[in-house]
């Protein structure tokens, strides 16, 4: 498992996404996926939020196991 901060604009993302707005899915994959990159991580991952008080927080999971056969 794999956890950090989200910084602002993935945090804005978040609030926006989870307030309703439609059409923010894709942004907010890609700001995940770009970080993962940075990171050299590659392959299938769960990706989770958890709000906190200072904003929301990443959880990535491996997801090897739930690939389609």
């Amino acid at each position: 498992m794999i956890r950090w901060k989200a910084d602002d604009e993935l945090n804005v993302l978040l609030q926006r996404y989870y307030g309703g707005e439609g059409g923010l899915w894709s942004r907010i994959r890609e700001q995940v996926t770009d970080e993962l990159r940075r990171r050299g991580i590659e392959g299938a991952r769960h990706i989770r939020f958890r709000r906190r008080d200072d904003g929301y927080e990443v959880i990535i999971e491996d997801a090897s196991g739930y690939e389609v056969e």
